[in-house]
């Protein structure tokens, strides 16, 4: 994909770091194969590169985690409980973060993140944009026609993350909602958001959550799988009075468990439409992405 002046719709780049967290907090309840025995002290390091359509976008993560298991669910072979802490690097041509979390899991149905981001953004290709007003359009003609408008700056997230998960059979259901708190360096008064698509004013909320029904319709060795069902998402921005819905359809397959640096190779995507959104009502978009988390 060419990322100059011609090719720039694709350097927009504004795919979510939540699309990529999809996958992964999804793979994390499929079950393990019957006597998995869990260590009392994982580190894990992950990497996920991942592509979007409307909005246009490409993503590089690399990362880990440390985790510390208390118990262990012998029918699922899943961690039932554990603290865990991680840290992450995001790059793509418009922006780059870095971010740290804390996240508990008490009982197998319930975790909790707290994550603090730092954003670096390239002030090109869309970010970081400001807009005189919470009625501005910030869709794709918009943005193209600001180019060079754009300022090298910084930005952080607060982040509060619940995840419910339930388990019958072969069907899954996990509930996450963001609690997300934004500040800006920049012209302001709003800024165009890249990991939701909104806008959000320096300072202010923004509220996601996002249901997924999934079904098992596939299970091999180990944690090899293949999941595929619905999800459901609605975003909220409280400052700049915005709410985004869609639906689309999912799929996450988990290979067999190999050796080497690719230990756990995950393979995912997501399409659906744009219920309700000020710039792409009734618009499909597309999700897809690739990655890995080997065991230390």
């Amino acid at each position: 994909m060419s990322l100059d002046k011609g090719g720039k719709n694709m350097g927009r780049m504004k795919i979510s770091v939540a699309a990529v967290f999809m996958c992964t907090f999804i793979i994390s309840a499929v079950p393990a194969s019957a006597g998995t025995s869990g260590r009392s002290v994982e580190t894990t390091l992950q990497s996920d590169l991942a592509g979007s359509l409307n909005p246009e976008g490409l993503l590089l993560t690399v990362g880990g985690y440390r985790r510390w298991i208390s118990g262990m669910n012998e029918e699922y072979g899943i961690p039932s409980s554990y603290v865990q802490s991680g840290a992450m690097l995001g790059v793509s041509p418009a922006y780059s973060h870095v971010s740290a979390h804390v996240e508990w899991k008490p009982v197998i149905l319930a975790q909790v993140r707290l994550q603090y981001t730092l954003f670096r953004y390239f002030g090109d290709f869309g970010a970081l944009l400001s807009f005189p007003s919470k009625d501005s359009p910030f869709g794709k003609d918009e943005v193209d026609a600001r180019e060079g408008q754009e300022e090298k700056d910084w930005g952080q997230r607060y982040l509060l993350q619940p995840t419910l998960t339930a388990k019958a059979g072969p069907i899954i259901i996990r509930n996450q909602s963001d609690a997300a708190y934004f500040t800006y360096n920049g012209a302001g008064p709003y800024f165009l958001e890249w990991e939701y698509d909104t806008l959000v004013k320096d300072g202010g909320w923004v509220v996601s959550n996002r249901t997924f029904l999934l079904w098992e319709a596939w299970k091999g060795p180990g944690k090899a799988a293949l999941l595929a069902g619905t999800v459901y998402e609605i975003t909220r921005s409280f400052s700049a009075d915005l709410t985004r819905r869609r639906i689309g359809a999912v799929a996450v397959w988990t290979p067999a468990e190999g050796d080497g640096l690719f230990q756990k190779p995950r393979i995912y995507s997501q399409v659906g439409v744009n219920l309700e959104d000020r710039n792409r009502d009734g618009e499909v978009y597309f999700i897809i992405g690739a990655g890995f988390d080997h065991d230390l």
